[in-house]
C-alpha cells in the first residue's frame, strides 16, 4: 500500500544512512519486508536488469560538501536540472524500490498522448484502487489535466488508474512507460506497477530518477502542475468539490521550491524528489531508501543536501547526468532485451535462449548438404553413361 509521508507511519529503525561502499545493491533491490515481491502461481519473477554499477557506491561529494547524519538514505543524488552537473551522489546507481516517485513516467505518458481537456468519467474500479487517493468516484466528470494534478500533487492512485485506462489498460500502460524510462537513459528502471506500488521486479537508481526528473521538469505541463499550491478538485455524486492542495513539503515550506514528488511504501520506505530556483539555479535532490522514525522528514533530508550543493559553485560538482546515460553498445543490448523480457514476465535467460535456438534440430542442415551431393553424382554418372555408345543406344532403342 501506498502512503504519502504525511500519512506514513514512521519506517524501520535506522540510527544512521546505510553503508553502501561494497555495492550490496548493485543488482536487486533490498529485501522486502512484505509479501510485495511474491510472484502469482505460475508465473516467473522478472529477471533483474544486467548490471551498470561501478565500482564507487559510496558518497561521492566534492570538499565543503558536508552530509548531514540526519540524511539517512541509502542512495541520493543532487544534480543540476539546466546543465547535468551531479553535485554530489552516494550509491547512485544502486537498486532500490521508487514508490510514487515512478509516478512521473505515468504522467509523462499522459502528457504526451493524451488531450489535457478531455474529459474521463470515474468509475468504481477507480475509487477501489489501494493505496493512496485523491477521491475519483463512479460517475464523477474529470479532465485530463485534473487526474494530473491528482497525480502528482496527492499521488492519488485512483487518478493513476483512470489515466492508465485512458493509454490503452493497465499491460498496455506498463509496457509504454517501461519503453519510455529506458528511452530517456534509465538503465536500472522496471516499472512493475504504474503507480509506485511495490510488485515483483520493481527497480530504479537514484542516477535513473535524476535523469526522468530532469526530462520531467523540460514538459512545461509537468512542471505547472508539480509547481502548484492548490487547484479546485471536483467531486461526484452527493459529494462537493474541494481544495487539493501539494503534498511536497519542500515545494510548500521552502521559498524557492519548484515541485517534485513525494512516494512511500513499506518495502521502499521513504522516497523523495525535489528541487528548488535559487537565483537562477535550478538544483533537484533524488532520495532513495530513507527513514523518519527518529529524524527528519524526507524532504527535510533532501532540503539539507540542496543546502549543502548551493554551497559548491557551478562546475565544481562530481560528475554529470551525461556520463551515467552513456552506454555502450555491449550494455544497451542485454539492457534492452531484459526490460522487454520482464514486460513479458520472462526471464531474459529465457528470452536470449529462445532468439538464439534455431527452430530445427542441428542435424537437419547436414542432412539437407548430403542429399543435394548424393543428387549431384547421380546427375553426373548418367550424363557419363549417355555419352557412351551403349548408352545411346539404349536410349535409341526406347
Amino acid at each position: 500500500m501506498v502512503e504519502e509521508e504525511d500519512d506514513a507511519p514512521a519506517s524501520s529503525t535506522r540510527e544512521a544512512a546505510p553503508n553502501t561502499d561494497n555495492c550490496p545493491q548493485a543488482l536487486l533491490p533490498p529485501e522486502p519486508v512484505t509479501t510485495s515481491e511474491v510472484v502469482a502461481p505460475g508465473q516467473q519473477s522478472p529477471a533483474p536488469l544486467p548490471e551498470v554499477q561501478d565500482s564507487n557506491c559510496g558518497v561521492q561529494a566534492p570538499g565543503g560538501f558536508d552530509v548531514n547524519d540526519d540524511v539517512r538514505a541509502s542512495a541520493w543524488m543532487v544534480s543540476d536540472l539546466d546543465t547535468g552537473e551531479i553535485v554530489a551522489m552516494k550509491d547512485p546507481h544502486g537498486r532500490y524500490r521508487p514508490a510514487s516517485i515512478l509516478k512521473v513516467l505515468l504522467a509523462l505518458e499522459a502528457i504526451e498522448e493524451l488531450d489535457l481537456k478531455k474529459v474521463v468519467i470515474g468509475t468504481d474500479e477507480d475509487a477501489a484502487i489501494d493505496g493512496s487517493a485523491v477521491g475519483l468516484g463512479p460517475g464523477g466528470r474529470y479532465t485530463v489535466e485534473q487526474l494530473l494534478q491528482g497525480l502528482l500533487m496527492v499521488s492519488g492512485n485512483d487518478a493513476a488508474h483512470a489515466l492508465a485506462q485512458q493509454l490503452g489498460g493497465d499491460e498496455e500502460t506498463l509496457t509504454k512507460i517501461n519503453k519510455l524510462a529506458t528511452d530517456l537513459g534509465a538503465r536500472s528502471t522496471f516499472a512493475a506497477s504504474y503507480s509506485g506500488l511495490d510488485a515483483p521486479g520493481m527497480s530504479t537508481s537514484a542516477a535513473d530518477m535524476a535523469l526522468l526528473y530532469t526530462a520531467a521538469f523540460e514538459n512545461p505541463t509537468f512542471a505547472r502542475i508539480v509547481g502548484t499550491d492548490s487547484v479546485k478538485f471536483p467531486g461526484y455524486g452527493d459529494l462537493e468539490g474541494y481544495e487539493l492542495g501539494n503534498d511536497n513539503g519542500l515545494f510548500m515550506n521552502d521559498p524557492d521550491g519548484i515541485g517534485g514528488k513525494t512516494g512511500y511504501t513499506d518495502d521502499a520506505n521513504h522516497t523523495f524528489v525535489g528541487a528548488l530556483d535559487r537565483d537562477g539555479r535550478r538544483l533537484m535532490a533524488v532520495i532513495l531508501d530513507t527513514t523518519i522514525d527518529h529524524g527528519p522528514r524526507a524532504w527535510e533530508q533532501a532540503q539539507m543536501l540542496l543546502d549543502e550543493a548551493y554551497k559548491i559553485p557551478a562546475g565544481q560538482g562530481v560528475s554529470s547526468l551525461e556520463e551515467t546515460e552513456k552506454i555502450t553498445k555491449e550494455e544497451e543490448t542485454p539492457a534492452a532485451t531484459a526490460t522487454a523480457a520482464n514486460a513479458e514476465n520472462v526471464p531474459v535467460t529465457d528470452a536470449a535462449s529462445a532468439a538464439e535456438s534455431p527452430t530445427h534440430p542441428t542435424w537437419m542442415p547436414w542432412l539437407i548438404v548430403a542429399g543435394v551431393a548424393v543428387l549431384v553424382l547421380v546427375i553426373i554418372s548418367s550424363l557419363l553413361l549417355l555419352r557412351s555408345p551403349s548408352g545411346r543406344g539404349r536410349h535409341a532403342a526406347r
